[in-house]
Formats: structure tokens, C-alpha cells, sequence
């Protein structure tokens, strides 16, 4: 008993400081009331669990370890890198698979749904040493859109991302069967964060190519206009409200007319001509798609209609969209190493697929607490809507992103579910992860749509009253913070990012170079040692090594900063595709 209780203390003590969200959750559960230990026959300080309710054991009474051990080997796990556990139990499938398999370097993401079954396991199990290793990841009952960002996170911040089509799911048999629904849905909400991790670092190279190619026909736009760093924490703890083009705008986007002095609005710009049609304008604009429609949603507006209205756009536009754009610029990068390469700081933020993101991401980085969300239904409106009155496309937009093949069921604002679509639902996991982890309080003002992770609900007009009080002077504020390039400085940024190109080319050359060689040695390898490998079921292990090593050397490229800057944007896709493959190969 005195050991299980320096054993517990010692658990809840390392999850407090790695996992506190997990330690609240079950810091006052009772261990044993729904789950109790129960002693196995001859076996001292290896227990089985009961499920109290159902009389069910977890594990095999004559020998839990091995039993565990032999159900880990069954599933002949070749790459046991990247590691999913689906229940805990008492986490003899854990211990079985890392005694089974020779396990180095690892990722592992161990989910459990029921709180009394984890509350247990801390009770008797010491898990110290993997709370402690980071390599262990724990989520505890987690909601699905939670869940969702979590793994993402996780995914994102590690190698899992080679080992897409390698994933061991080990799962405990009893808390599978007890939380069945809610680990298929883990499933495939796994599925979902991989997706959305491989389409982050780019699913087609030659969509690559063109932000890069517009960011050069875009670089006058660049060395002639002030960067969004200008405005950084300029409106520290004051209001902003993101202006999205969803269906629901209609409820309220009247209640717009009396804010322009007192909240940063920033609009979407899909949002700019219904805006128009009301008679309103945002203080900025946000824009970041990379092909020629998007010049249609500026198109008829003109100067009057955009003075005093800022296109805060990433670089990576179609030429053809500041063209339109009758207004002033404000240059804001992502986060794509094509921009630090250029060496001509503008300010980076990290943003998500649309336009609606990055508004909200704009917004935060100015310091705006509250973000206030309006318009951003992220999912179909009544009558199938997809946006609202007087959008470019009209309000039931039927480009393929919107049509309703495949549609997803998300939870709404106001209803326990509501429709969406892929697309959309891409969106809304980006407004997950960022609105859960920002700073500011956001408030969700839509009246409809989709729920987002880590909002608050309220009306518009709940929000104006609550957060919306005072003027702010933001239009002063904007204009005599930024700070125009000087003729001197536009010069020196011209001659340095023509140094900087002719240097790439170069390195381009070089690069090609050695990647010619490399193909050059595969086929070698491939005529000389695979060839013969295949006629003769004879491999010549000393001749394949040498080829390796070769390789090896080649591979050095990839860690080269050149390469990363200049080149890496546009093969990422590539080069992760190909890890994800050879990763599938090996397991």
C-alpha cells in the first residue's frame, strides 16, 4: 500500500508538470471505484483489472504481461517508430511492445477515453519515466475536434510525418471494447491530421512553384511597400473583428457601422464587395490565394471604395490581384523560407489555408484581444447557402470546394451538428489549433456555422457591448505607425535581391548537379548490385554499402541552409512523399 501511494504521488506530481490539463482532469477521481486491481494467482506486483460494472477482465488472468507480449508480437510490427496505443489498461500492451521490438528513436501518442481507467493505472503503475520522455505523448478523453489538434500538433513538431503510411495502432483490448465508437473515431481522426500535415508541406510541387513564381513578379510589390511588422502589438489589448464571407454575415453585419473607430476590422476577401453593398469598409484585407480568380474580388471596386483600406496579402498572390487592388499594400510573409532567403523583412506569420485564417492570424499579431469572429460559418447556411448576400460567386458558390459530394458532419454553434465539406472543415481545424492556443480571448460572434475549439459563444451584438465600448483612433494608429521604405533603402533591397536570385541560380546548378550524380549512382547500384542480386538470390553486401555511402554523402545537400532557403519549398512535397514511401516499404 506505501508503495503504491509513493508510486501515485510521484505519477501525479510528473503529469502535473508535463500534462497539467491532464492532471485536473483526475486529480479528485477515487482510484478503483469504477476499475479495481485484482491480484493475479502466483504473479506479486503484476495485477489485473476489473471493470466493475461488466465484471470484465482486461487481461488474461494466468499471465497478463506475456499475453500482452504475445498479442504485441502478433501484429509483426517491422518499423516501430511511429506508435499509436489506443486505451491503457494498465499499459501491459506498452510495455509488451517496447520489450518485443528493438525501439530506438520514436514517436508515441497514447490516448485513453475514460478518466477512472487512467485514474487507476496512475494509482499503481509508475509512469515517471515516460511522462518525462517526450518522445511519450498522453491524451486523456478528448472531444474530437481537440483530439484532432493535438495529434496534429504532435505530427508537425516530429518525424511522425515520414511514417504517414507506417503507424502502428496497438490497442488494449478490454478499453477498446468499453470505448469502441470513440477509438474508431480516433481513427479516423488520425487519418484527418495526417492528411492535413502532408497537404501543409504541399501535396503538388508545381503549386509550390507558382507562389515562389509570383513572389518574384511580385518583388516591386515587396521593396515598395511597408511590412505587417510595422503594426506588431500596435493594438495591444484592444478589439478586432475578422469580417468572413459565410452565409451567417447576413444576421449581422449591420451592427458593423458604428465599430470603424473602435475595433480593428479586418476583413476577409472574399467579404470586400459585400461590404461594398453596404456601404462599409474594413480598416485591412486579407488575401493569400495564389491563382488568378481571386483578382475577381476586388474587381469593380475602386479607389474611393479602398482608400484608407489596407491589402495585408502574402506576396505569393497572383500579380494579378494586386493589379486590381486600388489601394494600399501592407506585405505580409508566411512562414516559407522563400522569404528569409530574400533577406528583406517584412514580419511572418505563421497562417492557415484561407483567407479567414489569416485575418485572424493578422488580427493576433497586432496584440487584439478580443478577436472577434463574424461570418466564419465554415459550413453550409439554410437553404444549402454557402455565403452570403452580394459574394463575388453568389450566395450558393457551386466551385468544387463547396459542392456537397462527400460533405462532413461537424458540431455547430448552435445545433448539435451542421454540415460542411472538406474544404471547409480544413479551415475550421486550422481555426482549432489557433484559436485554442492564442493569447487573446476569441469570441465567437457568427450566429451559425461551425463550432471552433477554444471560443467563446456569443452574439454579435453581445460581444459589441461587452468588448466594443471606445474609440481607438485605429486608422491614426495604422498610418502613423507603418513605415514607408525610404528611395535609398528600395535601391539597396532592388540590388540585393537581384545578388540574391543570381546566387540561387547558381545554387540551383549546383544542386542539379549533385542530383544527376546521385540518379547516376542508382542506376549503378541498380544494374551492377540489384541486377545480379535478383539472377542470382546472391546480394554483394560490401558493393551495396559502398553505393550507400555514396548516397550518404549526397543526402548531405538536405541539411545544406542554401538548399533549405532556396529549394526546399518547392521539393518538401517530394521529399516527404518519398520518406512516407520508403517508411511504407520498410514496414
Amino acid at each position: 500500500m506505501e508503495q503504491h501511494m509513493s508510486i501515485e504521488k510521484n505519477n501525479l506530481a510528473a503529469l502535473q508538470k508535463r500534462f497539467p490539463e491532464i492532471y485536473n482532469k483526475i486529480k479528485d477521481i477515487k482510484p478503483g471505484k469504477k476499475f479495481k486491481l485484482t491480484p493475479v494467482p502466483g504473479k506479486t506486483n503484476i495485477p489485473n483489472m476489473l471493470d466493475v460494472k461488466s465484471n470484465m477482465l482486461f487481461y488474461d488472468n494466468k499471465d497478463p504481461l506475456n499475453s500482452a507480449i504475445n498479442l504485441v508480437r502478433e501484429k509483426n510490427i517491422k518499423l516501430p517508430f511511429f506508435n499509436i496505443f489506443l486505451g491503457t489498461g494498465l499499459m501491459y500492451n506498452f510495455f509488451a511492445f517496447f520489450k518485443a521490438y528493438e525501439v530506438k528513436d520514436n514517436v508515441t501518442i497514447i490516448i485513453e477515453k475514460d478518466l477512472d481507467i487512467f485514474r487507476t493505472l496512475v494509482s499503481c503503475v509508475d509512469l515517471t519515466q515516460i511522462i518525462n520522455n517526450h518522445m511519450f505523448h498522453f491524451i486523456l478523453d478528448e472531444p474530437p475536434a481537440a483530439l484532432f489538434t493535438k495529434i496534429n500538433r504532435i505530427i508537425h513538431g516530429t518525424n511522425a510525418k515520414f511514417h504517414a503510411k507506417s503507424i502502428n495502432i496497438i490497442e488494449d483490448q478490454a478499453s477498446f471494447i468499453i470505448n469502441k465508437d470513440y477509438y474508431l473515431k480516433t481513427i479516423a481522426i488520425l487519418k484527418d491530421a495526417l492528411r492535413e500535415v502532408l497537404m501543409f508541406y504541399g501535396n503538388d510541387p508545381f503549386d509550390s512553384m507558382i507562389g515562389i513564381e509570383n513572389t518574384f513578379l511580385n518583388i516591386e510589390e515587396i521593396i515598395h511597400n511597408p511590412g505587417i511588422m510595422d503594426l506588431k502589438n500596435a493594438f495591444k489589448g484592444k478589439p478586432g473583428v475578422v469580417i468572413a464571407s459565410g452565409p451567417s454575415l447576413n444576421k449581422n453585419i449591420h451592427l458593423l457601422e458604428d465599430l470603424y473607430g473602435k475595433a480593428v476590422l479586418c476583413a476577409a476577401d472574399g467579404s470586400m464587395k459585400i461590404l461594398k453593398q453596404k456601404g462599409m469598409k474594413p480598416h485591412l484585407v486579407s488575401s493569400l490565394e495564389r491563382l488568378t480568380p481571386t483578382a475577381k474580388l476586388f474587381e469593380t471596386l475602386t479607389e474611393e471604395d479602398l482608400k484608407d483600406v489596407y491589402l495585408a496579402a502574402t506576396p505569393v498572390i497572383h500579380p494579378q490581384t494586386y493589379a486590381s487592388y486600388k489601394g494600399e499594400r501592407i506585405i505580409t510573409y508566411r512562414d516559407f523560407a522563400t522569404f528569409k532567403w530574400l533577406g528583406i523583412d517584412k514580419g511572418t506569420l505563421s497562417i492557415g489555408p484561407s483567407a479567414g485564417n489569416m485575418a485572424f492570424k493578422t488580427l493576433e499579431y497586432l496584440g487584439c484581444d478580443p478577436i472577434i469572429l463574424i461570418g466564419q460559418d465554415l459550413a453550409f447556411g439554410a437553404d444549402d447557402a454557402t455565403h452570403a448576400d452580394g459574394y463575388t460567386y453568389g450566395p450558393k458558390h457551386q466551385a468544387e470546394a463547396y459542392t456537397q459530394k462527400n460533405f462532413r458532419i461537424v458540431e455547430g454553434n448552435y445545433q448539435p451538428e451542421i454540415k460542411t465539406s472538406r474544404v471547409w472543415e480544413m479551415f475550421l481545424q486550422y481555426y482549432h489549433k489557433d484559436a485554442s492556443s492564442s493569447p487573446a480571448r476569441v469570441i465567437n460572434a457568427t450566429e451559425g456555422g461551425a463550432k471552433i475549439l477554444g471560443t467563446e459563444i456569443m452574439t454579435f451584438k453581445e460581444a459589441i457591448d461587452k468588448f466594443i465600448t471606445e474609440e481607438i483612433g485605429v486608422l491614426d494608429t495604422i498610418q502613423s505607425t507603418l513605415k514607408k521604405p525610404s528611395e535609398e533603402q528600395i535601391i539597396k533591397d532592388r540590388e540585393q535581391t537581384l545578388q540574391i536570385v543570381n546566387n540561387g541560380l547558381k545554387y540551383c546548378g549546383t544542386a542539379q548537379a549533385i542530383f544527376k550524380e546521385s540518379i547516376a549512382i542508382c542506376d549503378e547500384y541498380f544494374q551492377k548490385v540489384f541486377v545480379q542480386y535478383k539472377a542470382t538470390n546472391n546480394y554483394d553486401k560490401v558493393q551495396g554499402e559502398q553505393y550507400l555511402i555514396k548516397l550518404e554523402e549526397m543526402c548531405k545537400i538536405f541539411q545544406n541552409k542554401d538548399f533549405y532557403e532556396v529549394l526546399m519549398h518547392y521539393v518538401q512535397s517530394y521529399f516527404i512523399k518519398t520518406m512516407v514511401e520508403i517508411n511504407a516499404a520498410k514496414h
